[in-house]
Formats: C-alpha cells, structure tokens, sequence
C-alpha cells in the first residue's frame, strides 16, 4: 500500500569459493530505504552490501525495509559481484626430541648402577635417524670397557617413545654426573643428566692411655670416634668393658653400670669425631688390656683396645740374727741377713753391706751373692731382681777381738730404695 514499508528477502548463496563479494542495487524514485539486515551503505538511491569473502555452499539471507511513496510498478535490481579463488594447503610439521634420564641416586663402591633413558619426540613428523650418545665419566665402568655408550634408536614417530636401559659399576667414591646427547638428522639435539652418590659407611675407634701404672693410681683413657665415610651414622653407642681385676672410677657422660660404661649419640656426620674419656684402677699388678666397642644403626661397627701394665711395688724387709751371743774373745759367731720381698713388684740391684765395729773381726762371707771383705766392711754384690715372696740370705762368719758391746751396722738398698736402711745387731764379747 502506498506508503507503507514493505520488506524485501534475498539470498546470497556462494556455488564456490569467492572473495570480495558486493552487492548492489539502485532504489527507483518513489522508493525509499528505511533498513536492512546485514545493514547496508547508503549512498544516494543506491544501497551497497560488502560480504567480502564465502565459501562454497554458504549461503547469507539478507533482508531490506523499503517504503513506497507513489503509485505505479516499482522494480529494483540486486547486482552481485565477487572474485572466484583458489587455495593451496601446505603442513609445515618438525620432529622435537626431549629425553629424560634416571639413575640409581645411592651405591657403595664396587656396586651397580642403573640408567634408564626416556626418548620422545614431541614434534609433528617423523625425527628420522635418532642417536643417543652416553659418556661415562671416570669412577663408573661399563662391562665393555668403553666409556662412551652408542646406542642407534632409527625413526621416532610423533608422541613415540623408546627407552634405553644399561648397567655400569661404582669403581670410587663421590659424586658422578653424567649426560646423555640424543640426536637426529632431521631434529633437535638435547641431553638429558643423571647424578649418583657413591658413597660408603665407614668408622674408626682408637684408644690411648697409659703404659704403665703404679697399682692403686688412676688410669685415664681417651676413645675417638670417627665417621670416616660418607653417609651419617645413627644411634651410636661406645660401650667401655673395664677389665675383670680393674674399676671404673670415672666415665663422665656414661652410663656406669658394674664395669661397663656406656655413651649414646643420636648421630655422627660424616667426618665427625667425637671423643670419651674413662678413668679406671686396679690393686692388682698385672698387664690388662681395655677394650670399647661401636655400634649403630648402619652396621657400621668396631672396636678399639688399649693395654696397661699395673705395676706393683716392691717392699724388702730384713732380719739380722747371730748364731752365738755372747762370746768370748778370740771365739767366732755368724751373722745371718735374711732379706724378703713382701711386696708385689720385682725389685732390683739389692745390695746388702756390713759394717763392723772394731771389736770385731770379718773372717768370712757367703750368700745369695759374692761377698767382699775390705777391712772391717763386708760388701755384697748386687742381687740383680728380687721376686715378690722371694728371699736372699748372707751370711758374715767373725771373731771377737776385744770384750764389750759390738754393734754390727747392716745396710741394704735397692733401685726402689735409694736412700740406705740401717739395721744393728749387738754382739757381747767377754
């Protein structure tokens, strides 16, 4: 009806693929635009759709409002016009390699260690060729001898993966790393490393003291402990055993019980070392040997002793007697001189001497040793080692020479005595 809008419907529908597709058409007088869908360009009378590029069989419903203004058989003509075009698919693609390598992380020398190699090709095509290249490095043995490992994987598909196992040995200790080079002659090169400890358990014990010890004194003794591995040692325990004729008097940090003496550490790192000290005695001579032992979690174990000799001490004891007493002038008695050792050690170099008064007369000597007369003194020669509960006698045969009390000076001494003992015995002569 004159005057009213009135809607117009087109398709547009592409038979193949186009580009810069427009469409055209001039509004005759009496027509006017009011809108459309997609929304068109105005310019004057003439209404311009750019839809630009449509592929084959798609197909855009476009719809215009126009309104009418005077009467008569008004006719529109919708012009398309678009360019035909060609495509050309091309895939550009690459392979991408990546590894990853595992190692056993802990070994003790001489131990096998194991690698795993993961290769894998993340890419889009086919890496062709692939390589893997493994150096040992010094410390780590392979069974062939040779320290770099090929190993020729051929073609790795996309998102393939092809693994590589291998064994080698621990030869020393520490740290080694080594790197596995993967490549390809159409890919990427990459590497991948791996580390293993090569470590041990290991511990040392040592004991010092002293040598030799007069019974009844104190004896100190020094353990260290020392972690001389790799690896940290847990609940160690140091137990001091004292020997059967000994005691402990002193064992600071430990825990006494009877004669043993016991210490605890919640750990020792690798090259610590720690140090106890334990103090015993004894009232026995003898040669007795002190004995630690350590143990702990790791099995790591051992044990360290030292010897000590107690020495006793030498104790001489001497009796003077007379055979004859009194006598008369010119008559001949015996001196008898018992030494005894009633102590627990030897003693050396015992020398007995006799001294005469003037009314007296040495005649002879004998004994344990070689007497000597020089005048009025009598000298033994030394009695080289007197045992404990050992007994030397001598024997000094004299004659009165004048009447009175003659007083005979017995001396003796030893290494253990340096400052002489006196001991008298009274001869009468009428």
């Amino acid at each position: 009806m004159l005057g009213d809008q009135y809607p117009i419907d087109f398709d547009i529908h592409a038979c193949i693929d186009v580009c810069d597709v427009t469409i055209t058409t001039t509004l005759p007088d009496g027509v006017t635009y009011v809108k459309s869908t997609p929304e068109a360009k105005v310019n004057g009378n003439q209404l311009i759709w750019e839809i630009g590029h449509m592929d084959a069989g798609q197909c855009i419903a476009a719809k215009v409002w126009v309104k009418c203004e005077r009467e008569g058989d008004l006719c529109t003509c919708f012009c398309v016009k678009a360019t035909p075009v060609a495509f050309c698919a091309l895939l550009c693609a690459k392979p991408v390699l990546v590894c990853e390598k595992t190692a056993t992380p802990q070994v003790c020398p001489g131990d096998p260690i194991h690698y795993t190699i993961n290769v894998t090709n993340i890419g889009s095509c086919t890496a062709e060729e692939v390589v893997v290249t493994d150096t040992l490095p010094d410390g780590i043995d392979h069974a062939s001898g040779q320290k770099t490992l090929t190993f020729r994987l051929g073609c790795l598909e996309p998102c393939q993966t092809k693994k590589i196992s291998f064994c080698a040995t621990a030869c020393q200790r520490g740290t080694f790393c080594n790197t596995a080079l993967v490549t390809a002659c159409n890919a990427n090169q990459t590497s991948c490393e791996a580390c293993t400890c090569v470590c041990c358990c290991a511990m040392e014990c040592s004991k010092t003291g002293p040598k030799e010890v007069p019974v009844g004194q104190n004896a100190e003794y020094q353990i260290i402990v020392s972690n001389t591995g790799d690896l940290p040692l847990h609940e160690v325990v140091v137990t001091d055993t004292a020997p059967s004729a000994t005691s402990i008097v002193n064992a600071a940090g430990a825990n006494i019980s009877g004669k043993q003496a016991v210490w605890k550490l919640r750990e020792l790192k690798p090259g610590e070392r720690v140090s106890f000290k334990i103090t015993l005695t004894t009232c026995t001579p003898g040669y007795f040997v002190n004995r630690a032992t350590v143990t702990d979690c790791e099995g790591c174990n051992g044990c360290c002793e030292f010897g000590t000799t107690w020495k006793g001490r030498p104790a001489l004891c001497t009796t003077v007697c007379v055979s004859e007493n009194p006598i008369c002038v010119g008559e001949t008695t015996r001196f008898k001189i018992t030494v005894v050792n009633k102590g627990q050690e030897y003693d050396s170099n015992v020398v007995v001497t006799v001294n005469l008064p003037s009314e007296l007369e040495a005649i002879s000597s004998s004994g344990a040793t070689a007497g000597k007369v020089n005048g009025n003194v009598v000298e033994f020669a030394p009695f080289p080692s007197l045992a404990p509960r050992q007994t030397a006698e001598y024997y000094v045969t004299v004659k009165g020479k004048a009447s009175g009390d003659a007083r005979a000076k017995v001396q003796f001494k030893s290494d253990s005595i340096k400052s002489p003992i006196t001991e008298e015995e009274s001869v009468i002569i009428n």
